[in-house]
């Protein structure tokens, strides 16, 4: 009995591309329905807001592919050649749409044409440069320049949001990426680019916050800063759980035992403990270790401690036995450490160091594993 052969793989990409033909085929016989509904006015008869809303609801597709599909709706009857392309299986209904685009944004026939030799990334980037920028579009784009900032509903991270106009957002962007490249090497699996770049933000927040003093130099005290954060503790909860509840932010965000040690690590924040709701007891907001015993500790080390580190960006002194275990500002129970091993590797990935590793060439120890969040 004879057995039908596996597709080849050329029949396989054969029939995918066929498949994709067919939906833009699909694709263009909506738009040009929808281009029948709306001007039937169908929208308002069905009560809905817009055409874009009416679509979405009635494909059960998102606003973004309703709002695709209108734009090839009204656009198609204007160019036949491209409506032709898809119906012959030349053009896919993305690459439609993004030449449909290029067009109304004024590029002429002949660059129309020419898209046709780039990807869609390509094809994007040619109506961007061919779309006009008029003075009145740059100062409703800086009128609408914000950042907004929402604390998460459970209180254990903070998200934020927001636009800037073409020039100020590059200047973001490069002061963010020149700060994150500082931060590309990390002990053990690379972090991605995306959190090397939160952690450049950070960075660069810290620095405005921080006093002015250079660690290295005996003679400049720097300026007194303003406590980074107040943090609240309610001792009837926290001591208990050992710091993971019962410890919140200033403002709402929680914390647990790890940011703990962070700010006993970095100073310049103040503690509330509170007792049935009421403040019994606050710290000073100052770096809990002497300013002599730091510059000493900088001038002993030189720079980052950490074995074939060469970064002097921000050097702080880290605890090698932690304070909440104990620790003192003993100079031999300190070691220099660059801002990214410091904030990053120690107390954002839960690095130790190793205590029997050498003082100018220290190492670390990987984090035990813990149990999944839930």
């Amino acid at each position: 009995m004879l057995t039908a052969a596996a597709p080849t793989v050329d029949a396989l990409e054969a029939e995918l591309t066929d498949l994709e033909a067919l939906i833009a085929r699909a694709r263009a016989r909506q738009a040009d329905l929808l281009h029948r509904l709306e001007t039937a006015a169908v929208a308002a008869m069905d009560g809905a807001r817009s055409m874009v809303e009416w679509t979405a609801a009635r494909l059960d597709v998102t606003h973004s592919t309703a709002r695709r599909l209108l734009q090839a709706s009204r656009q198609l009857p204007e160019h036949p050649a491209i409506d032709a392309q898809i119906e012959a299986g030349e053009m896919t209904f993305d690459r439609a749409v993004e030449t449909l685009r290029l067009a109304a944004a004024g590029a002429s026939p002949a660059a129309v044409e020419g898209s046709a030799g780039l990807d869609l990334d390509g094809v994007r980037r040619l109506t961007a440069r061919h779309r006009r920028m008029t003075a009145a579009d740059e100062r409703h784009v800086f009128s609408d320049r914000h950042l907004a900032t929402q604390v998460s509903l459970d209180g254990s991270a903070g998200r934020f949001w927001g636009e800037l106009p073409a020039f100020e957002f590059r200047i973001f962007e490069k002061a963010v990426d020149t700060r994150a490249d500082q931060f590309r090497d990390l002990p053990g699996p690379a972090s991605p680019a995306s959190a090397r770049r939160a952690d450049a933000l950070v960075s660069l927040a810290q620095d405005s916050l921080d006093p002015t003093t250079d660690p290295l130099d005996p003679a400049d005290t720097g300026t007194p800063a303003d406590p980074l954060v107040t943090v609240f503790v309610d001792a009837a909860t926290a001591g208990p759980s050992g710091g993971e509840a019962g410890v919140e932010i200033e403002f709402g965000p929680k914390a647990g035992p790890a940011t703990l040690e962070r700010l006993q690590c970095l100073g310049a924040v103040q503690v509330v403990a509170l007792r049935r709701g009421r403040p019994v007891a606050t710290t000073d907001a100052t770096r809990p270790i002497p300013p002599a015993v730091r510059r000493f500790v900088a001038w002993r080390d030189g720079g980052c401690t950490i074995a074939g580190c060469r970064s002097r960006y921000r050097l702080q002194p880290h605890h090698i036995r932690p304070r909440s275990q104990g620790g003192s500002h003993d100079p031999d129970n300190l070691t220099t450490l660059c801002w990214y091993h410091h904030h990053v590797v120690i107390h954002g990935r839960g690095f130790r160091l190793d205590p029997e590793s050498p003082p100018g060439r220290r190492r670390f120890l990987r984090p035990a594993p813990g149990p999944d969040p839930p």
